[in-house]
């Protein structure tokens, strides 16, 4: 039986942001490993951890999706076949189905160690390196639950025709996510301004605190020079519509409030419109400075399009201040009823019409 340990062997692809660590720490939706491997039996070799969010992953075999689990903690060895034709050559993926959890400062999920009586095949190039960066939409929240079902937790989050995995197979491509459910470009849902996906864009996984967590790297600069993408993909704003129509966020400590207003009218507030359409501007400026040859594109649309006009004012205010004519909107299919899955999010048709949008646009602009 032959051992491979993600992070050090050549022909196992990290999918995915990770510290600087032997052995990676997965923390995003859909980090994972990626690999081709012969002979007639693997299993996979976990370490885990977590207090209120399990870790769940999922396999793929040849691009068919067969083992969904979620993990027990500590250190667990799960099979993904035995008894196969030895001869035969696979493609294996192995992703993490749920977003990292701010409140859950154990959770932890290491892919420690590959056991197999075949040998890994050379690990083939991607034709393009792609980043996604969003909210629940993106961290696939939805889609492991049928529509109708109000839960939250691990077990409502997937993969498994998830719109950026999909664009990314359709076009070769590696692909990397940073998303978090309820959070924005300004503020989260429930007007929070410290949730915000600008905020930690510079790091690893930085809105992980847990002491394992940062042992494992969460909290590092990431390197951007390592990694850079041919195309960075911004879907938000949606949560950022729902802070206007939501209470004021209260800081329990200091007592300091944060509210995205509306006008008696119902129009909104040009202040708080201000600091969304300034959220909005720094944030394609921090992009363009850590990926300086990346098409940048802010996708909207999935759950609503409220925010539409001001994001389309801004990016257009943005290129022509920074003479930047790499970056572009795209609008995305609004969701329909029969297109939902879980919590009221898109399911599988709703991410499988995203990502045909994405997939004809990134073709046309990459090639």
């Amino acid at each position: 039986m032959n051992t491979y340990i993600p992070g050090t062997e050549k022909d196992i692809r990290i999918l995915g942001r990770v510290g600087g660590k032997e052995e990676p720490a997965f923390f995003w939706t859909g980090s994972g490993i990626e690999f081709t491997v012969d002979g007639s039996e693997l299993s996979i070799e976990f370490i885990t951890d977590y207090e209120i969010y399990e870790q769940w992953i999922r396999v793929e075999i040849d691009g068919f999706s067969m083992i969904r689990t979620a993990l027990p903690k500590g250190r667990s060895t799960l099979t993904i076949y035995r008894n196969m034709n030895p001869d035969n050559v696979r493609k294996i993926r192995v992703v993490k189905e749920v977003q990292p959890m701010m409140a859950d400062k154990s959770g932890l999920l290491i892919v420690s160690e590959i056991h197999s009586d075949g040998k890994l095949r050379k690990l083939q190039p991607k034709k393009y390196k792609l980043e996604f960066i969003g909210d629940s939409i993106t961290s696939g929240e939805g889609l492991a639950g049928a529509y109708g079902v109000w839960e939250w937790n691990s077990a409502v989050f997937s993969t498994k025709g998830h719109y950026v995995l999909t664009t990314a197979d359709n076009l070769g491509a590696d692909y990397r996510i940073i998303s978090q459910s309820g959070w924005g470009v300004c503020s989260s849902w429930d007007n929070d301004p410290r949730r915000t996906l600008p905020r930690y864009y510079e790091q690893v996984c930085g809105l992980l605190s847990g002491r394992g967590q940062l042992e494992a790297g969460a909290g590092e600069k990431y390197g951007f020079d390592a990694w850079q993408p041919d195309a960075v993909m911004v879907n938000l704003g949606t949560n950022d519509a729902s802070a206007f129509q939501n209470n004021a966020w209260v800081d329990e400590n200091t007592g300091e409030s944060f509210k995205q207003k509306l006008n008696a009218d119902g129009s909104f507030e040009e202040k708080s419109l201000e600091r969304f359409e300034t959220a909005v501007y720094n944030f394609l400026v921090l992009i363009r400075k850590n990926n300086p040859k990346a098409h940048i594109v802010w996708l909207y649309g999935m759950i609503g399009r409220v925010m539409e006009p001001c994001i389309l004012e801004t990016l257009e205010r943005y290129k022509m201040d920074y003479n930047d004519e790499n970056a572009a909107y795209l609008q995305l299919p609004d969701l329909k009823t029969e297109w939902m899955g879980a919590n009221n999010h898109p399911g599988v048709p709703s991410h499988g019409a995203a990502a045909d949008v994405i997939t004809e646009y990134l073709r046309e602009i990459l090639k």
